[in-house]
């Protein structure tokens, strides 16, 4: 190689593309992935040390418009390897998408998903700049998340919004962040009860802890005070067995109706 294209080479200019396919632009927490990353040889023989796959999200920040993009799960695709000049490769891989993977919805206005969930393609070459790829992936929600937001909406609610925030201090998990859903009362005893439900999903393979926080409306003199220091919220979580949300929805209505009613004083 002449001392010109080391230069090249070393700059970055020239150097091997790279393109992550996805065999399917749509899947559901807890699937497998499937896909093929290409990689083309530049005008120079390269050492392609490392891809990497990085499904990646964003989260935002209570009190504050910041957003943070964080690592949901990373998959090494290769072992080192040498890319001659213009050569062309394929590696296959695939890994599971986690189940605490956010769900994403479309946007009514833009089209695009919230929360964003994309794959990254980092590349790593000797003596380059690195590489990088950006693969946006629309994902489904589990029948144990469609269960639980089905029944919250049988007992009087509508859904609202969701998010990903950064994780409160009293819910246990191991990611930075938590996909929060906001439901409003619509119909039912709840109307002039509460100002909204949050709720926060969190699945395993056998059982889902569904952390919520009930949001009371508050009344009188205190009423601002009672909300500037969250004296009208009422916090705490629930554990089901999967198979239970999946084959009992009225089972978790039920017990969701127990908790709120507990929350606001109803008679039980």
């Amino acid at each position: 190689m002449s001392i010109f294209k080391k230069v090249i080479a070393s700059v970055g200019i020239g150097s091997a593309k790279v393109d992550t396919k996805v065999k399917n632009h749509y899947i559901t927490q807890g699937e497998v992935l499937e896909g093929v990353v290409e990689i083309t040889g530049g005008a120079t023989e390269q050492k392609i040390e490392s891809i990497n796959l990085r499904l990646m999200t964003l989260y935002g920040h209570e009190g504050s418009d910041r957003l943070t993009n964080t690592v949901v799960y990373s998959h090494k695709v290769n072992e080192p390897f040498i890319i001659s000049k213009g050569e062309r490769k394929e590696i296959e891989f695939s890994f599971r998408v986690p189940l605490d993977t956010p769900m994403t919805m479309k946007h009514p206005r833009t089209g695009q998903n919230v929360p964003p969930v994309w794959i990254d393609t980092d590349v790593d070459i000797k003596n380059a700049v690195d590489l990088k790829d950006k693969d946006y992936i629309s994902v489904e929600p589990t029948e144990t998340h469609e269960n639980i937001i089905d029944a919250i909406k049988i007992i009087g609610f509508k859904f609202r919004q969701m998010e990903n925030q950064e994780a409160p201090v009293y819910i246990k998990t191991s990611k930075p962040y938590v996909q929060q859903f906001e439901f409003l009362p619509s119909f039912g005893k709840y109307i002039k009860k509460l100002d909204e439900l949050e709720v926060y999903i969190l699945e395993g393979e056998e059982e889902t802890t569904v952390y919520f926080e009930v949001d009371k409306k508050s009344k009188g003199t205190f009423a601002s005070i009672q909300e500037k220091f969250n004296l009208d919220e009422h916090r705490g979580y629930v554990t089901f067995n999967n198979k239970e949300i999946i084959n009992n929805r009225r089972h978790v209505s039920d017990r969701f109706e127990q908790i709120i009613d507990s929350a606001l004083g109803f008679r039980l």
